[in-house]
């Protein structure tokens, strides 16, 4: 997952936009040596940068198109993390957040 390497770096930042509108925000990393990415990304659909090398992802802003306008989602923050996986959900009426996603397989416990 986020913190495996790819050959030459981290492995590139995914987006899934888990909410029913479509959305577009900014990547920011860490390093002035490191590109902001843009993105747009559809409903239920996932967007993927080109590339990464080793720049950790400090923001991840997110603005989701609804029926009632334009609504700034809560971005993701970090001082800097080589996490790749992240996700827009919705959290209330007209509000959405930028989240990091984990692994839903859970250990077993040894007794």
């Amino acid at each position: 997952m986020g913190t495996r390497r790819a050959a030459g770096g981290y492995d590139p930042v995914r987006i899934y936009n888990s909410t029913p509108f479509n959305a577009f925000g900014t990547v920011e990393y860490a390093s002035i040596f490191c590109s902001n990415d843009q993105y747009s990304v559809q409903r239920e659909e996932t967007w993927q940068a080109s590339g990464r090398g080793v720049c950790l992802v400090t923001r991840i802003t997110a603005t989701v198109r609804t029926p009632s306008g334009n609504i700034a989602a809560e971005p993701y923050t970090s001082s800097g993390t080589s996490y790749s996986q992240f996700a827009i959900i919705q959290v209330g009426p007209n509000q959405f957040r930028v989240t990091r996603v984990v692994s839903a397989a859970r250990r077993r416990r040894k007794c």
